[in-house]
């Protein structure tokens, strides 16, 4: 993870306050610079993802899960995420372990990826998720952030690996069947508190909302050799996504 400065944990601590009482505002961002804007992107979403962590844990806590370190049967399928969430993820992963993990699994899934991408873009901008299951069925590549088993990015992971969970034996996780995840009942909550959040940013920024966008985290950090703060200006200055 990388170093916080006294501005951004006041801000990931506000967020965190804020969204267990909606009647409390989001603190402001940062925006002098890309670099500002980026790390106050970040830490606010840090702030929702221990929300996210802190929900799934009261309602399943950790001991009851069969998720352990070293366990990523769930893994190997598309994770997709809106592409301010891929630049608060990618302004908290540096180190040569989460480098040498990508630069060793991104061509094999790359090669998985690309030949269903403009019908997986197409079905998620037209809400088709009996079709998008079918097509994720396909994609099987294991994400290009393990290494050894291990998410390498762990601390930076997004909302949908925070909340990718399983109470059921392992050997069942290993077939990967569509109701191996466990139903969390603050779903709904977390995904209002993450729209929330995009919107906020979204807002902060004056620019419209369809700036963000679904994107993958391999594919936005490929995009930008893991540069969080040029992620975002693309999504500003072109108001698309890497994805499309």
């Amino acid at each position: 993870m990388v170093s916080e400065t006294k501005q951004e944990r006041v801000i990931r601590k506000e967020a965190f306050t804020a969204l267990f009482n909606e009647s409390e505002t989001l603190p402001e961002l940062l925006f002098e610079t890309p670099e500002e804007a980026a790390g106050s992107i970040a830490a606010l979403m840090r702030g929702f993802w221990k929300f996210v962590d802190d929900s799934v844990e009261r309602e399943v806590p950790h001991h009851t899960q069969t998720c352990a370190k070293g366990c990523s049967y769930c893994c190997s399928q598309p994770i997709f995420m809106d592409i301010f969430e891929a630049v608060a993820c990618i302004q908290c992963m540096e180190g040569e372990e989460i480098a040498t993990a990508f630069a060793e699994g991104f061509p094999a899934w790359q090669e998985n990826f690309t030949p269903q991408q403009p019908v997986l873009w197409k079905a998620l901008q037209e809400d088709k998720w009996d079709e998008l299951g079918v097509l994720t069925n396909k994609l099987t590549a294991p994400c290009p952030f393990l290494l050894n088993d291990e998410c390498s990015c762990y601390e930076a992971r997004p909302m949908v690996c925070r909340t990718w969970v399983s109470k059921k034996f392992k050997f069942l996780c290993r077939m990967n069947p569509s109701n191996i995840k466990y139903t969390l009942k603050c779903q709904d909550t977390v995904h209002d508190a993450y729209n929330r959040v995009l919107l906020h940013i979204a807002t902060s920024f004056e620019i419209p909302l369809a700036a963000g966008g679904w994107t993958t985290l391999p594919l936005a950090y490929n995009s930008v050799e893991g540069n969080g703060a040029e992620l975002l200006k693309h999504a500003i200055a072109k108001h698309l996504t890497y994805s499309r």
